[in-house]
Parts: structure tokens; C-alpha cells; sequence
């Protein structure tokens, strides 16, 4: 039997020279080690909430033994601080708007032939907002599962439930960066990256 993958610890929050158009890989693992999604994109640039990654449609989202391609435009927010992960979706398209992953180990570290990976171990609760059934706190019968079979530390188990009540709130609220700011971001991944974008 082979031994669980390891995940990377101690990465850096921050992606120290990133420059607009390194490509980005989004990949997340679960607590025991074992791979989650993987998610491509590019880099689009910071601000006060942290780094975007666009991740256009047609871009391939996997994890072992699932995969498909975007349907539609996204952008991935790596906060600058907090136990999440988010990405925001043209919801024009999607029933999606909004999807937050709580997450722990959250860091970036740079890949051997350019470009960059945005590293987060998923903690099972997600904080969604959906045009069919609005905004809601998902998966907290897995969180629990999970937290027993997997060995959650309690103070972690308690940090990633308050954050994702806090979470909730915020998006309920519309509160930055809830608030359509990832829209200015989408704009500038397609305005860069369509393939129908002047070059």
C-alpha cells in the first residue's frame, strides 16, 4: 500500500515576483494527504483581498477520478489572510456566483518550469451562493465525518466553523470583496486572456 502524498507545509501566503499571465495551478488536497481538485488559470494580479487567478471556460477541473471542463469564465481569489479559498463565477452562465472553500495550509510555491502553485487543503465546508437555492453553509455532515475519521485538531475544527459562520454573514451582506468586485476581475482575464482578445 503506498503511502498518502505529502502535502506541502510552510508555503509563503504571498507569490513573491508573480506577473500578470504566470500561469497558476489551484491545487488542493484533503486533510489525510490525499489529492483533491486541480484547477489551472493565470495570474491576473493583488489588491487588498489578495490574488486573482483567471480561470476561463473550457479549463479542465480534476481530481482523481473526476474531471470536466469549465463551462464558464471564473475567477480564484488566494486571500491575503483567512481559512479559504474563493472562486467567483460568471453567473450569467452558472448557477453558481459564488464558492468558498474553507481551507487550511494555505500557500504558494513556485513551479520547476515557470508559473505557480496556489496550495490549500480543502476542510470540507463551503459557504455557496447559487441563483436556485441563494446563500448557504454546505457539507457540514462531512465536515463532522471528516473531522472524526480524519483527525481534525479541535482548535482547527473550531477555527474553520466560526470562520464559515463570519463567512456567511459577509456574503449575505454583500460585503467586500462579496460585493461584485471579482467582476472587474473577470473583465480583465477575459479583456487579457479570450482567445478572441487582440494580442
Amino acid at each position: 500500500m503506498s503511502a498518502a502524498p505529502i502535502i506541502p507545509a510552510d508555503l509563503p501566503r504571498e507569490p513573491a515576483g508573480a506577473v500578470l499571465g504566470d500561469m497558476v495551478v489551484a491545487r488542493a488536497w484533503k486533510y489525510d494527504g490525499q489529492p483533491h481538485w486541480v484547477v489551472p488559470g493565470r495570474y491576473l494580479g493583488n489588491d487588498g483581498h489578495g490574488h486573482w487567478i483567471y480561470q476561463p471556460a473550457g479549463s479542465l477541473v480534476a481530481r482523481p477520478g473526476h474531471g470536466h471542463w469549465a463551462e464558464t469564465d471564473a475567477v480564484c481569489l488566494v486571500p491575503a489572510s483567512g481559512h479559504w479559498i474563493g472562486t467567483f463565477y460568471d453567473h450569467t452562465d452558472e448557477d453558481f456566483r459564488i464558492y468558498l472553500d474553507l481551507s487550511t495550509n494555505i500557500g504558494w510555491r513556485e513551479l520547476a518550469r515557470g508559473g505557480w502553485e496556489a496550495n490549500s487543503v480543502d476542510m470540507d465546508l463551503d459557504v455557496i451562493d447559487s441563483s436556485s437555492r441563494g446563500i448557504f453553509l454546505d457539507d457540514e455532515d462531512e465536515f463532522a465525518e471528516h473531522a472524526a475519521a480524519m483527525g481534525y485538531p479541535p482548535a482547527l475544527v473550531d477555527c474553520i466553523a466560526a470562520e464559515a459562520q463570519e463567512l456567511l454573514g459577509a456574503v449575505r451582506q454583500g460585503a467586500e470583496p462579496f460585493d461584485g468586485t471579482a467582476t472587474d476581475w473577470l473583465i480583465r482575464g477575459r479583456t487579457k486572456f479570450s482567445r478572441n482578445a487582440s494580442r
